[in-house]
């Protein structure tokens, strides 16, 4: 009852201090798998027909009505909230992290880099449905095209581990993207890197230069002309 009982008593509080007092306040809900778990078990005991993975068919209005709590207020008090769900043997498509991924702006999808050894955000699996209304806008104007062309080359790096784990001949481009793969995972995805936006741009022009060409970017001349940086 506790796991049920928290969430709603930590956005109780949040409230109060959202509405009443102006403030703007963050709620960090840890974790949300066990609240998923815990209506479970009280569905499960009062007898009512589980859905998908024995979760209870009102999963996702349970959990939308924390999560929808979420709110930017007219006299600028609001509540912003970051929830943890933990992965069941780290399936993804798990009817916890399914519904979760409906209801919410956005996802970090943590995991740890077998390469580096270091847990990383997955740029395959991360996703923000807002990043649009500033990309570009309120951030540099190569933001856009340097976030593409670095998960492309990430991609890229991918496809070439899994030749080489099939035993195929790796390609001097295949190289250089896992060496890349390896800088991208320690400079920019690991979760200790704390950098602001213009310096992590400026890392990813680096690391452009220093494995690739200025035409396997795929990225506009003009922006090259003016971000691209030499290596001593």
């Amino acid at each position: 009852m506790e796991r049920l009982l928290i969430p709603d008593m930590a956005l109780t509080a949040a409230e109060y201090f959202a509405i009443d007092k102006n403030e703007k306040v963050l709620v960090l809900l840890t974790d949300m798998t066990l609240y998923a778990d815990a209506l479970s078990i009280v569905s499960n005991r009062m007898d009512q027909i589980p859905s998908k993975d024995s979760m209870p068919g009102l999963l996702y209005s349970d959990l939308a009505k924390i999560y929808e709590k979420a709110v930017q207020l007219p006299d600028g008090g609001s509540i912003t909230i970051i929830a943890v769900t933990t992965l069941s043997d780290g399936d993804i498509t798990h009817a916890i992290p399914d519904n979760t991924g409906y209801i919410t702006e956005g996802q970090l999808f943590l995991r740890t880099d077998s390469d580096t050894g270091k847990v990383i955000v997955d740029p395959f699996r991360s996703l923000s449905r807002l990043k649009q209304l500033v990309i570009g806008k309120q951030t540099r104007e190569d933001h856009g095209q340097v976030m593409n062309t670095a998960v492309r080359l990430y991609s890229d790096a991918a496809n070439a581990k899994t030749k080489l784990e099939n035993g195929f001949d790796l390609s001097d481009y295949d190289n250089r993207c896992l060496d890349y793969a390896k800088d991208y995972s320690n400079k920019l995805l690991a979760i200790d890197v704390n950098i602001s936006i213009d310096e992590m741009l400026d890392t990813g022009w680096e690391l452009f230069s220093k494995y690739f060409t200025q035409s396997e970017l795929g990225i506009r001349q003009a922006l090259i002309d003016k971000y691209w940086k030499k290596q001593d």
